[in-house]
């Protein structure tokens, strides 16, 4: 699912997967304010947070997500 959001979007946006059980993993989770998983946290060019949501997420329903995020 990812790799065809990355190849659809890859020029505008850029996905990171990151495992919570790590410490580089739960540095991020906190520094983003993530409190459950699997989540997905929209993160602006200038490091703000403008969309988060938590759950597993199909590839439509990601895909809806990702294009209502990004500028037309």
């Amino acid at each position: 699912m990812w790799a065809a959001l990355q190849a659809e979007y890859g020029d505008r946006i850029e996905f990171v997967s990151v495992d919570a059980k790590t410490r580089a993993g739960g540095d991020f989770s906190d520094m983003y304010g993530i409190r459950g998983h699997p989540g997905f946290v929209a993160i602006d060019a200038n490091g703000d947070v403008i969309h988060a949501a938590l759950g597993p997420f199909d590839e439509e329903g990601l895909r809806d997500l990702v294009a209502s995020l990004l500028p037309e």
